[in-house]
C-alpha cells in the first residue's frame, strides 16, 4: 500500500566502500571476449554448479565496476543483459546445486550461448540448494526480472531442523513474504493464498524462534529490513534499510581487498526493488549502493511513440516542435571493442578478391546466384565499415560499394526468379557471363530483406521491381520476426494490407528484446503505413537509439553492421522520395544519401 503525506526524515547519504582501481580495470579490461570464452569453457566445466557461479561473479564485477567508471550506463542494455546473464547463470547453478539440472536452461543472454543439463547424471537428486546459492539466485531474481518463481521454491533449504539459522529463515521469510508460501502449511490452505497478516505473522513466528546466533549478521539486518516491509512500516524499513548498508560497509572496508561486485549489496538493491514496484516506496535510502537502474528492475521509460502514432509523449512531440532530434552515435563506433575489426581497406581487398572470382569462368553456372548474394554482403560491408569514419557519406567509395552491391543483387534476383535450368547473361563489375538458374531455389527473407533495403536506399527501380514482384511465399507463415516484417514490408510496397503482419512482427520481437538478436524497424514502418509523419520522426529517433544501444552490448561493439542500420535508412530514404521531411539529424543517417533523389537511374515513381 502506497503511503500518502509520507515526510522523509533527513538522512546523510551512505557512501559506498574503496574497491581497488586495479580490480576495476580487471573486471572492464577485454571482458566481452573473455566472457564469451568463459562460457564457452562451461560445456567442458566438470562441476558447473560452481562454474555457473564464477561466471554470474564475472557478470557481476563487470556491472559493479561500469557502476563506478561510467554510472551514466547502467541503464543501457549492455549493464541489463550483463546482469540479466549474472541472474541466468546463478539461477542455473542453484538449479544444478539442488539436483535439478532438468531444469537449468542456462542461456546467456549476454553472449547468445548456453547449455541446457537434462542429462546430468546428478539429476533427480532429492537435495536442496545451499541457503548462501538460494539467496544469490533470489535476489538476482527479484532484481532481474529473471522469472523462476517455481524452481526457487522446490529449491529452497528446508526450515525444520534450521529453525536457529538465519540464513535459512532468511530463506523461508522471503518466500512467505515473496511467494506467500510457508513451509509445513496445508496444500488446502496453501491454495487460497495468503494474507498480508498471515505472511507477517510467519515471518515473525520465524524471527522468534531463532535466538541469539552466531551467523553473519548479514542476514539478521536483512530480516529487519524484510520484516518493515512485509508490515508496511516505511519509516521503520528505511532506518532498517540504512542499517544494514552501514553494515554492508563497515563489514567490506574492514575485511580482505574486496572484489567490485560487493560494490552491489544484492541482498538490500532487491528488498529496495521489492518495495518500489509492490509498495510504491521509491529513494528509500541516499546511497550509491543502491543504483537507480537495479531498484527500477531496469524498467525502460515509455518510447516517444507507439505503433500507428499511438501514445506519442508530450515532451518528445515538444523536443521536435522545438526542431530536429538528435540522435548521435559512438566516435568510430567500430573501434568500441578490444579487437578491431578490420580497417575498411581489408574490405576492399576482399571484394575484389569475390570479383575476381566472379569473373573466372571456374565456378558451376549454377552457383551464380551463390556467388552474386556473396558479393552483395561484402560490398555492404564495406560500405558499412566505409559509413563508419565517414557518417556524411561524402566518400565515393561508400556509392560505388552500394551500386556494385545493387548490380550484384538484381543479377542475383533475375537467376532466382529465372525458370531452373534457364540460361542468362548477367553483368557484373564489367564483366559479362552465362549462367544457369536452379542452385538457389529462392530468396530467403533475410536475402529479400537485405536487397530491398538497398534498392530503397539507392533507388534503383530495376531491383525493387524484381523484389516487389517476389512471391509472398517466401516469408512462410510469418512467425519469425524477419519473416513477418519482411512481409508487412512487402505487403506495403505491393499495395497489400501489411497491418497483419506488422502485428505478428510486434509480437515475435517481444522475446527478443534482451537478447543480441538484431530486430528490424516494425513501429517504424507502422508510422509509415499510418501515414503519420511526426510519429516517424519519433519512431525514427527510437529506432535509432535502440540500434545504438543493441550494438553497445559485448562483441557486438566489433560488428560492422553497428556504424547503421540498413532497414532503418531504406525506411527514411523512401520517405524522403515521397517528399516528406525527416527531422532528425544522426550519424546513422549518411547526408549524402538521405538528401540524394536516387544514386543510380532516376527516382522511385
Amino acid at each position: 500500500m502506497i503511503e500518502r503525506g509520507f515526510q522523509r526524515e533527513a538522512a546523510v547519504r551512505i557512501e559506498r566502500h574503496q574497491v581497488r582501481e586495479s580490480a576495476l580495470d580487471a573486471a572492464l579490461e577485454g571482458f566481452a571476449d573473455r566472457i564469451e570464452g568463459d562460457v564457452h569453457r562451461m560445456g567442458d566445466d566438470p562441476m558447473p554448479e560452481h562454474g555457473w557461479g564464477r561466471v554470474s561473479d564475472a557478470f557481476l564485477d563487470y556491472v559493479a565496476a561500469r557502476s563506478v567508471r561510467g554510472p551514466e550506463l547502467l541503464g543501457g542494455k549492455d549493464c541489463r543483459l550483463a546482469f540479466t546473464s549474472a541472474a541466468t547463470a546463478a539461477i542455473g547453478a542453484m538449479a544444478l546445486d539442488a539436483g535439478r539440472g532438468d531444469r537449468a536452461h542456462v542461456h546467456i543472454a549476454y553472449t547468445g550461448s548456453g547449455f541446457d543439463y537434462e542429462d546430468d547424471a546428478r539429476v533427480g537428486a532429492d537435495r536442496s540448494a545451499s541457503p548462501r546459492t538460494w539467496l544469490r539466485a533470489f535476489h538476482l531474481h527479484c532484481i532481474s526480472g529473471v522469472q523462476e518463481e517455481h524452481l526457487l521454491i522446490d529449491a529452497a533449504p528446508t526450515l525444520r531442523g534450521n529453525e536457529e539459522r538465519a540464513d535459512v529463515v532468511l530463506v523461508h521469510a522471503l518466500m512467505a513474504c515473496v511467494f506467500g508460501r510457508v513451509e509445513g502449511r496445508d496444500p488446502a490452505e496453501a491454495a487460497r493464498g495468503t494474507s498480508s497478516a498471515e505472511r507477517l505473522a510467519a515471518i515473525d513466528s520465524m524471527c522468534a524462534a531463532l535466538g541469539a546466533g552466531t551467523d553473519l549478521p548479514d542476514h539478521r539486518a536483512t530480516l529487519a529490513t524484510l520484516r518493515a516491509l512485509a508490515a508496511g512500516d516505511r519509516p521503520a524499513f528505511e532506518r532498517a534499510l540504512a542499517a544494514q548498508l552501514d553494515l554492508h560497509r563497515e563489514r567490506h572496508s574492514a575485511g580482505p581487498l574486496p572484489a567490485p561486485r560487493t560494490l552491489l549489496p544484492l541482498d538490500a538493491i532487491a528488498l529496495a526493488a521489492l518495495a518500489s514496484w509492490g509498495a510504491g516506496w521509491h529513494d528509500p535510502v541516499d546511497s550509491a549502493y543502491l543504483p537507480p537502474a537495479l531498484v527500477r528492475c531496469f524498467r525502460a521509460g515509455a518510447p516517444r511513440v507507439r505503433t500507428y502514432g499511438r501514445d506519442k509523449r508530450a515532451d518528445a512531440v515538444a523536443a521536435l516542435a522545438a526542431g530536429p532530434l538528435t540522435v548521435d552515435r559512438p566516435p568510430r563506433p567500430l573501434d568500441a571493442g578490444r579487437q578491431a575489426p578490420a580497417a575498411p581497406a581489408a574490405y576492399d581487398d576482399h571484394v575484389r578478391q569475390l570479383a575476381d572470382r566472379f569473373r573466372d569462368p571456374g565456378p558451376a553456372p549454377d552457383q551464380g546466384a551463390d556467388c552474386l548474394l556473396e558479393l552483395v554482403t561484402w560490398q555492404l560491408r564495406r560500405f558499412r565499415a566505409r559509413a563508419a569514419e565517414d557518417p556524411q557519406g561524402g566518400d565515393a567509395r561508400q556509392r560505388e560499394a552500394l551500386l556494385l552491391a545493387v548490380e550484384a543483387g538484381t543479377a542475383a534476383v533475375r537467376l532466382i526468379r529465372a525458370e531452373p535450368g534457364a540460361e542468362l547473361d548477367v553483368t557484373f563489375g564489367g564483366t559479362t557471363r552465362r549462367l544457369t538458374a536452379g542452385r538457389t531455389a529462392a530468396l530467403s527473407p533475410h536475402t529479400w530483406q537485405t536487397l530491398t533495403s538497398l534498392a530503397l536506399i539507392t533507388g534503383d527501380r530495376e531491383l525493387l521491381a524484381g523484389c516487389v514482384l517476389t512471391e509472398p511465399g517466401i516469408f512462410g507463415s510469418g512467425v519469425t520476426v524477419t519473416a513477418a516484417y519482411g512481409q508487412a514490408l512487402h505487403d506495403y510496397l505491393r499495395g497489400a494490407d501489411p497491418g497483419p503482419a506488422v502485428e505478428r512482427a510486434l509480437t515475435a520481437i517481444t522475446p527478443l528484446r534482451d537478447t543480441t538478436f538484431t530486430v528490424p524497424p516494425v513501429v517504424l514502418l507502422s508510422q509509415l503505413v499510418e501515414g503519420d509523419r511526426e510519429g516517424f520522426a519519433l519512431a525514427l529517433a527510437d529506432a535509432l537509439e535502440e540500434h545504438r544501444e543493441h550494438y553497445s552490448v559485448g562483441t557486438l561493439t566489433q560488428d560492422v553492421e553497428a556504424s547503421l542500420s540498413l532497414d532503418v535508412l531504406a525506411l527514411v530514404c523512401l520517405v524522403r522520395r515521397m517528399g516528406w521531411s525527416v527531422p532528425v539529424v544522426s550519424p546513422y543517417l549518411p547526408e549524402a544519401l538521405v538528401t540524394s533523389n536516387s544514386l543510380v537511374s532516376g527516382p522511385l515513381s
